[in-house]
């Protein structure tokens, strides 16, 4: 009896788990959708969601100008 419990426990949590991860994803993928769709990486984060997703992808806030000439390291 105490192998079936163990067995049912073990895939219980295994389902929440992939449970999570698939929220976790999917979360992210609508606020990546977001973000296209606002073209919008180049401001602050519209929302907590793509706040999120920008960490969860190593992106921060992106600019466009171009370095002044004695930025750049030679």
């Amino acid at each position: 009896m105490d192998r079936i419990v163990l067995a049912v426990a073990t895939q219980i949590t295994l389902v929440f788990g992939v449970g999570v991860m698939a929220g976790v994803i999917a979360v992210v993928a609508l606020a990546i959708r977001k973000e296209d769709r606002l073209r919008s990486l180049t401001q602050p984060s519209p929302s907590a969601a793509t706040r999120g997703a920008r960490r969860l992808n190593g992106v921060g806030l992106r600019t466009i100008t171009p370095r002044d000439a004695e930025e750049v390291p030679r």
